[in-house]
């Protein structure tokens, strides 16, 4: 597998990625309407998907570099 090849494979994972954590958090924010769950919970796991999110989008930076430099 090329580089670029390599980088849009990760690129996908990563943006797979993004939708499951999208998802994880509409479902917290479900099961806090329906009061299956308290809201300190709630918060604690949006706020553990937000830090995946914010190790997710460097990443997706990177790759989106390394395309970019190929491409030259």
């Amino acid at each position: 597998m090329t580089e670029n090849e390599q980088a849009k494979h990760d690129f996908m994972l990563d943006i797979k990625r993004l939708e499951g954590m999208l998802e994880r958090i509409d479902n917290f924010c479900h099961n806090y309407d329906q009061e299956k769950v308290d809201a300190s919970v709630t918060v604690l796991k949006i706020k553990s998907e937000l830090k995946n999110l914010r190790e997710v989008i460097p990443h997706l930076s990177e790759i989106t570099n390394s395309i970019d430099e190929e491409k030259d």
